[in-house]
């Protein structure tokens, strides 16, 4: 029984099987060993034969099953590798793509610059990528960056008709592509392209508004830099609901100390129209008329 031992616990299993003897789970070797060497069946030479044959054919399905793991991990490896250069390849594809638009852009441009009456020291004025860090979509707040993009174009004297191509200089790839894909005509317009961006960050008349409202100076910067934030979010707010006098701003400043004073529960209601409620009266009058129908839904529930 001393040879038995020496075998795994599987070959042995293997061999109780071929001889018909029950192997339960809970079974040790020992006890395996115990139901060969008892079982009336038992031939010592030919169990030391099963045994080894059992042993040759577990290692040889053992190397098979090896062979071919190692063979599909050489597949999946080629696999990604495969498609990691079809990726880099569709990348290079797409910034190859990207130049080429950027350079039509620019050269469209510049032909625009070179008929307009600018005057020769305009002409050779400074590029602003050489002025300006590139756009930082994951730390830069893309109304802040356009509102130091236009001084800076204004302080080197370039046109507006230039500005489209010298700011996709400085914006990454995915933005400069949404600009691309816009029609030639809007593409060239930087009041159309600057919407465009906008809008990619979802910076609506509410969003300058909430930005107003609660913005905070960062750690480290100066308060003339917070005035400077405030008021380009102010700009943003009056501008993207086209206010243009000082009686459009007296009502939006009273529509707005209307809203702060609203439960959140009615603001809910007029959720889908909240931002452009910017006229008080016509406000109040929605108000009045809510809590008008809810109060009477109270005395006369349906």
């Amino acid at each position: 029984m001393a040879f038995l031992a020496k075998f795994r616990k599987v070959d042995l299993a293997r061999l109780a099987e071929e001889m018909g003897l029950e192997i339960t789970s809970e079974d040790r070797v020992i006890d395996i060993c115990k139901k060969i060497k008892n079982s009336p069946d038992y031939e010592e030479e030919f169990a030391k034969g099963q045994l080894d044959v059992i042993s040759q054919e577990r290692e040889a399905e053992a190397e098979i099953a090896r062979a071919e793991l190692a063979r599909e991990e050489r597949e999946a490896e080629l696999a990604r590798k495969g498609r990691e250069a079809e990726l880099a390849r569709k990348e290079r594809e797409t910034e190859r793509a990207y130049e080429l638009e950027k350079l039509k852009i620019e050269s469209a441009a510049e032909t625009v610059s070179l008929n307009s009456t600018r005057s020769e020291g305009s002409r050779n004025r400074r590029e602003i990528k050489q002025l300006m860090q590139k756009f930082d979509s994951q730390n830069t707040d893309i109304s802040l960056y356009l509102t130091l993009f236009e001084r800076q174009a204004r302080a080197e004297g370039i046109e507006e008709e230039e500005w489209v191509s010298q700011l996709i200089s400085l914006l990454p790839l995915d933005l400069a592509q949404i600009i691309i894909k816009e029609s030639e005509e809007q593409m060239r317009e930087y009041t159309n392209v600057k919407k465009v961006l906008l809008d990619r960050f979802k910076m609506k008349p509410e969003t300058f508004r909430i930005k107003f409202t609660q913005h905070q100076r960062k750690q480290g910067d100066l308060w003339k830099d917070l005035v400077f934030e405030l008021q380009n979010y102010l700009d943003g707010w009056i501008e993207g609901l086209n206010i243009t006098d000082f009686k459009g701003l007296n009502a939006l400043m009273i529509a707005d100390q209307l809203k702060r004073r609203v439960p959140n529960e009615v603001k809910d209601h007029f959720l889908d129209e909240w931002g452009e409620l910017i006229d008080p009266l016509v406000l109040a009058g929605k108000l009045d008329q809510y809590e008008s129908v809810r109060g009477h839904r109270k005395i006369n529930p349906v």
